[in-house]
């Protein structure tokens, strides 16, 4: 699920993991077996709620950094909902900023005013600055005095220890190393899909490098023009953001621009001649109409409109975050499906891909002056425990699903007939799909096996791009929170993120390549001006501090023995 680490990206996917962490204050924590997670049960989880039920509701206010986000089922109505509210007394009133969340962030800070639960996602530096500025209780003290079986990774828990050795927020979507099968190989976060029946409708054309997919591209506008009596999108990329667009930080990714070189050093990946391709081949793509002009200015909501009626021939994207959408667009047309692509660059290098491993897309902290942290640290527990995920993913035991004998979930009828209503009534009666404190790897395997058609083509959709995935959680790197200048970099950070989500649509958007070059060559005048140079040898820091808390002396794969 870092914008390019962004995760996890993600998307989202963006871009699926694992958060069963490991807690406890690290005195606390010390001669644990690392290797198992505290074996809570359903029982031991929620076991000091069955001895202290909460006779009062107690309203709080829950931020959460993304603006598309919503909760999806009817609070206090859904059985999710209402087992939170009778567990733990707890009413939550979800929060979301207008935009990309900056100002509203600030504002809080400024202030002083911050919500009794927040999450941000785990790339951007809010968690530390709300934690270096003491709004946030530190997690292992809640946990030691609150919920003491809430055991954790410790490899996870550890990264995001702050310089004064406490860890304030915990992630969703985060992997152990501890957890992980020796040569396991994920599915990327990202992945650049095409919809096959057009595809086929074209003949199949060579599309290996990005100079045939363009071409292709112009195919389907020029020969195919509609679906469904709508214009055709050739190319649909993400939302565009305040510091840049997703989909342009994952085809870095699938043009192979490195992250390293053979001395073990982070790159200046913005400078990298292949780098160049990325900008080049968006641009081409504009000027010959693949992109829409709308997609400079469409928020999510938009977009899956358009996935779901069919418009969009090709997007790159966390495929995941659309399933609901080409779930539509499948039952409205059996032919209409996506297939994943190993998009190339112009030299044909394969795709160098993130897989979905890392420390977590979203990070959740408590405020300091919450007077519910009682509660909330033991709905954090419940929501981390097996009963908590399984209720999160299948809904209720019995109602929702069963137990089969090669120990996968069995959704039952119940289940089923509302998951074909298609109309949200699954979530608004269960809840079922929170997804903030997920942990993905401990569920991931007890899913039944998909047998509905459009069941089957979802889960099937990534696995061609798996040889292209890759363990790359050194490039966001480490950072050391005592570090002199973390407060400088961070700002030089920032304001050049600021820079580039201004710079990037005027390049894709310039009449010209050499016009999208210039704009691109004064870009990076603009931010050695600014500090890219001192940022750089910072993030260099924090890469090897990365690489020396996982063990290894290479990260980029193609230098990896």
């Amino acid at each position: 699920m870092n914008r390019t680490k962004k995760r996890l990206l993600l998307i989202l996917c963006f871009i699926f993991v694992w958060a069963s962490l490991s807690a406890c204050s690290s005195e606390n924590r010390k001669g644990e077996n690392e290797g198992e997670r505290g074996a809570e049960t359903s029982e031991s989880a929620a076991g000091d709620n069955d001895e202290k039920r909460y006779d009062d509701i107690v309203d709080i206010d829950w931020y959460v950094n993304l603006s598309w986000w919503k909760y999806g089922g009817e609070w206090g109505k859904d059985k999710f909902s209402r087992y939170i509210q009778d567990e733990f007394g707890l009413n939550i009133n979800f929060i979301t900023p207008a935009g990309d969340g900056a100002d509203q962030i600030s504002t809080m800070i400024a202030s002083g005013s911050i919500p009794d639960m927040i999450t941000v996602e785990s790339w951007m530096d809010y968690k530390s600055k709300l934690a270096q500025g003491g709004y946030l209780a530190p997690m292992n003290e809640l946990i030691e005095l609150h919920a003491p079986d809430f055991k954790m990774y410790e490899d996870v828990f550890s990264w995001y220890e702050e310089g004064d050795g406490n860890t304030y927020v915990v992630p969703n979507f985060a992997y152990s190393s501890h957890a992980m099968k020796e040569g396991e190989q994920l599915e990327p976060n990202s992945s650049f899909t095409i919809r096959s029946d057009i595809y086929e409708q074209l003949g199949r054309p060579d599309i290996s490098t990005a100079d045939k997919f363009l071409d292709v591209l112009e195919r389907v506008k020029n020969e195919i023009g509609t679906y469904d009596g709508k214009g055709i999108i050739p190319l649909q990329l993400y939302e565009f953001h305040s510091s840049g667009n997703t989909s342009e930080e994952w085809l870095r990714e699938y043009f192979a621009v490195p992250y390293e070189n053979a001395d073990g050093d982070l790159t200046k990946r913005q400078e990298e001649s292949k780098y160049w391709q990325v900008l080049k081949f968006l641009n081409e793509a504009y000027r010959r109409g693949l992109i829409s002009p709308d997609n400079f200015t469409d928020k999510r909501d938009q977009i899956n409109e358009k996935v779901a009626s069919g418009r969009v021939f090709a997007k790159l994207t966390a495929s995941q975050d659309f399933n609901p959408q080409m779930t539509t667009l499948f039952e409205s047309d059996s032919k209409a499906k996506y297939e994943a692509l190993a998009l190339r660059n112009y030299d044909g290098d394969d795709p160098v891909l993130t897989d979905i491993r890392g420390w977590g897309w979203l990070v959740t902290g408590v405020s300091k002056k919450s007077k519910a942290q009682e509660r909330i640290i033991k709905l954090m527990q419940f929501l981390y425990s097996k009963e908590g995920q399984h209720m999160t993913h299948f809904g209720g035991e019995g109602e929702t699903y069963t137990w089969g004998e090669d120990g996968r979930v069995v959704m039952t009828e119940q289940y089923n007939e509302l998951r074909d209503n298609n109309d949200g009534s699954l979530e608004r009666k269960y809840g079922i799909g929170f997804n903030l404190l997920q942990d993905w790897y401990s569920v991931m395997n007890l899913y039944p096996k998909a047998e509905k058609p459009v069941d089957k083509y979802l889960a099937d959709l990534k696995k061609p791009l798996v040889p292209y995935s890759h363990d790359t959680t050194a490039a966001g790197g480490k950072a050391d929170p005592a570090h002199p200048e973390r407060d400088t970099m961070r700002e030089i950070s920032n304001r050049i993120g600021l820079l580039w989500g201004k710079e990037l649509p005027r390049i894709i958007m310039a009449d010209s390549e050499e016009q999208a070059r210039a704009v691109y060559e004064d870009y990076l005048a603009k931010i050695k001006e600014m500090g890219s140079d001192k940022l750089y040898a910072y993030a260099n820091e924090n890469f090897h501090r990365a690489k020396d808390a996982l063990g290894i002396a290479y990260s980029w794969p193609p230098l990896v023995k």
